[in-house]
């Protein structure tokens, strides 16, 4: 298989946020937060990539840097043989993203309208958009809410119109950010069964998707990459990764996750 992503050594780091006595007192020196060490891998064409970690395990960070919204420290990431940093432009090109918390939709108006509005952003226009709303919206079952305004809309309906917006400049990779933290346990089935049956299975898209959420990232992933503190403490099929912890400490996916990450 080809590698689409593939990430060489990657850092960033952000400023502390301090108060103004700090500051002074630092005489103007800010200290910085490292989010990622030293961090590599690669995503094959296809597949299911999972980057799994708790919070502050620098999951958010380095999908911003693939979906070229940060710039790296340090490193580099490639995406269809691009550069995040150079070309930015034609990395977007490739790239669909569906952020945590969507909060970019305007409410007062109707999913249509969203979805044109957003469309139009990215050079769509025309008979190709109408049919691009309408085929995501069948596909992701909200086209019978379509016209409604996205005011009225539960969690999960946003969501899989997240997903819609995604879909519209048809780009080989969806990267998605905890895409089911606050969907009920149906919705997020349902959410689950889209990537794997219709993304991956039907499009052959890859898909990369950052969760705290052993049963997803298990059930779902075809490989993982794990995070603690910015760093790779592992990578491999959930399978491999099971393998990873003593037979004395195994229990099932948490057993792994909690020796990777150190926990109890």
């Amino acid at each position: 298989m080809t590698a689409c992503v593939v990430a060489d050594r990657l850092a960033k780091a952000y400023p502390e946020v301090i108060s103004l006595t700090a500051w002074i007192r630092s005489c103007g020196k800010l200290a910085k937060r490292t989010a990622l060490y030293d961090v590599s891998f690669s995503v094959e064409e296809g597949e299911i990539f999972g980057i799994l970690g708790a919070n502050g395990a620098g999951k958010t960070t380095l999908l911003k840097i693939l979906s070229t919204l940060v710039v790296p420290d340090a490193g580099t990431l490639t995406v269809c043989d691009r550069d995040v940093a150079r070309e930015p432009a034609a990395v977007r090109a490739s790239i669909g993203l569906c952020p945590a918390e969507e909060r970019s939709f305007y409410t007062r108006l109707s999913g249509r309208e969203n979805l044109r509005f957003f469309g139009r952003l990215q050079g769509l226009g025309g008979r190709v958009l109408e049919r691009r709303i309408d085929e995501s919206a069948k596909r992701l079952e909200i086209a019978d809410r379509l016209d409604s305004v996205v005011q009225g809309y539960s969690t999960g309906m946003r969501q899989r119109l997240n997903v819609a917006r995604a879909l519209l400049p048809d780009p080989p990779i969806l990267v998605l950010d905890e895409p089911t933290k606050a969907l009920d346990p149906v919705s997020a089935l349902r959410l689950r069964r889209f990537v794997r049956e219709e993304l991956v299975g039907r499009d052959g898209r890859t898909v990369v998707i950052a969760t705290n959420q052993l049963d997803e990232a298990w059930s779902l992933c075809d490989r993982l990459l794990v995070l603690s503190q910015g760093r790779v403490v592992a990578e491999g099929t959930p399978y491999e990764l099971e393998a990873l912890t003593p037979e004395a400490e195994r229990g099932g996916a948490l057993g792994s996750f909690l020796h990777l990450v150190g926990g109890p």
